[in-house]
């Protein structure tokens, strides 16, 4: 038993100046091809940032267990604090709760401070 394709072309409802086919012989001929040649681009290794010059960094606090599990806040802090926070949590794992606490508690004296000032 062979396999036939069938012909499909009656019930086709694409118009004539869509027809992918003819959009690309159309497009040959006008001497634009259809499928121009990519080129290949060299892979270069990343940048590694110095060891004594760190990136800044966002830590993200999760949200407490009796809060709102839908908000997060996070904190944009200077390269030099990074380092510190990182130093601080990989020292002992059970300092990452902790840090995130003080993290939450100084964010939201920042937002009041920013709130008071701007009601006045």
């Amino acid at each position: 038993m062979t396999r036939t394709k069938l012909d499909l072309s009656e019930f086709d409802e694409t118009p004539p100046n869509k027809d992918p086919a003819r959009l690309r012989e159309i497009s040959d001929v006008a001497g634009f091809p259809s499928r121009p040649a990519v080129p290949a681009v060299a892979k270069t290794a990343p940048v590694p940032a110095p060891a004594d010059h760190p990136q800044a960094a966002t830590f993200q606090r999760p949200p407490r267990a009796t809060g709102n599990r839908n908000i997060a806040i996070n904190v944009r802090v200077d390269p030099e604090t990074a380092a510190r926070l990182y130093a601080l949590r990989d020292a002992d794992p059970s300092r990452k709760r902790v840090l995130a606490d003080v993290i939450e508690d100084a964010t939201l004296l920042l937002y009041e401070r920013e709130l008071g000032a701007a009601g006045r």
